[in-house]
């Protein structure tokens, strides 16, 4: 784009928040091209929303006259646009060098890097130990320092599945230790398929990584003999959107959890990202992904699970929302979100969508493509069982994020039957 038409890109997040007692924005790439944020006024958020690259500056100038009654002076205007794209906040030239500098190098690194170490857990190992055993010993079954303590008799049931926030692991962590204290109590399979929430959309809904995860706590290895099953049943590239994982974090925490509790695990990451309508209208080639994860155990002859790395509701203003949630909201949409654990819990992929849809996802559950992938890919194989269910308020506005934890077992002969 012109300098002179200057063009905010794709991938930008604008966030309320208060700077010295003021009312200001926080302006953040949530796609991870540039760690740097900034902090700008209200009337200078409202104008980059007119850097669409078709308004000049002059354009500029005079919007921000008629919004603000005042005069923005060119030399201010331009140091405005100089200082975005120092950030790689613009579309131009300079950002798409950048990203593709960054493709590069995640190409070439057979190891995915964590993202969120020292910022969402401790990078220190022991401190990140410490404070996932904290987690363990809070899960309401009973205390266990380390999970593989929670069995001391026979395994009896065959783990197949599980669904595990990706909320914070400070607010979430017994919610995480829950599901993970279930693998430790049954039978459970040594190479998972990570279904992680896309929050970006994706080219093919899917987006299949062949990288090993790095944790504070170790590597955590990817099933290469699975991945290029994956590989060969999915009917696109499968590998076209690899990049979005650099900065997703929801395989990335899921990773962290298997490096403490089942340290000799591997793993095939997927994301997945695709809406309810999309889903109508890609249903056969959706449904033919999901089957082909759900048949991996009996291709390669071995177990492979499922890990559904999801969230719930995202409810209040940091989210959209007009008014400020209280307890009867929480409770409200606490309530909703068991109807649809209910549905998964008897592995019923349609009835899952279907309460979705009607609701026209007002309720921005995120974690909807892979919680349908892995109720589709378990049907009439499994049963859901419930562990843990609660909610975490993320912001001074009361806006929340509700998240639940789920095990699913292989079903017998007699439930066959």
């Amino acid at each position: 784009m012109s300098a002179d038409f200057p063009k905010v890109r794709y991938g930008l997040e604008a966030l309320p928040v208060d700077y010295q007692g003021k009312p200001m924005v926080l302006l953040r790439d949530r796609l991870g091209y540039s760690t740097d944020s900034l902090i700008i006024s209200r009337p200078l958020a409202h104008l980059l929303g007119q850097m669409n690259g078709s308004n000049s500056l002059r354009d500029l100038q005079a919007h921000y006259m008629r919004a603000t009654g005042e005069l923005l002076y060119s030399d201010q205007l331009n140091a405005i646009v100089e200082k975005l794209d120092e950030h790689l906040f613009l579309e131009n030239q300079r950002f798409l060098d950048a990203v593709s500098q960054a493709q590069i190098r995640f190409r070439q690194d057979p190891v995915k890097r964590m993202q969120f170490a020292g910022k969402s857990y401790p990078e220190d190992p022991e401190a990140l130990r410490n404070q996932l055993s904290s987690f363990f010993q809070a899960v309401p079954q009973g205390p266990a320092e380390k999970p593989q303590a929670a069995s001391a008799g026979p395994k009896q049931r065959r783990l197949v599945g599980l669904v595990a926030p990706h909320i914070d692991i400070q607010a979430g962590g017994v919610s995480f230790a829950c599901a993970y204290r279930a693998a430790a109590d049954a039978e459970s399979p040594q190479t998972w398929v990570v279904l992680g929430t896309g929050h970006e959309p994706l080219e093919n809904y899917f987006a299949l990584t062949c990288k090993d995860f790095e944790t504070p706590l170790g590597v955590v290895r990817h099933d290469r003999q699975c991945c290029e099953i994956v590989k060969q049943f999915a009917p696109v590239d499968i590998l076209a959107d690899e990049y979005s994982h650099q900065r997703e974090h929801t395989i990335e925490f899921q990773a962290v959890f298997l490096a403490y509790a089942q340290p000799s695990a591997k793993i095939v990451p997927v994301l997945c990202s695709f809406s309810p309508e999309e889903w109508e209208s890609r249903r056969d080639y959706i449904d033919r992904m999901a089957e082909g994860i759900g048949n991996l155990s009996q291709r390669l002859g071995r177990p492979v699970g499922i890990i559904a790395s999801v969230d719930f509701a995202h409810i209040g203003p940091r989210y959209g929302d007009a008014f400020k949630p209280h307890r009867g909201t929480i409770a409200e949409h606490l309530a909703a979100d068991r109807l649809l654990l209910e549905s998964l819990c008897r592995c019923d992929a349609g009835g899952f969508m279907e309460k979705v849809r009607r609701e026209g996802n007002r309720r921005r559950v995120c974690g909807v493509a892979p919680l349908y992938v892995l109720a589709r890919a378990m049907e009439g194989k499994a049963h859901g069982e419930t562990l843990h269910h609660d909610h975490a308020t993320v912001d001074p506005m009361n806006s929340f994020v509700t998240f639940a934890s789920m095990a699913f077992y292989a079903r017998t002969e007699e439930e066959e039957r």
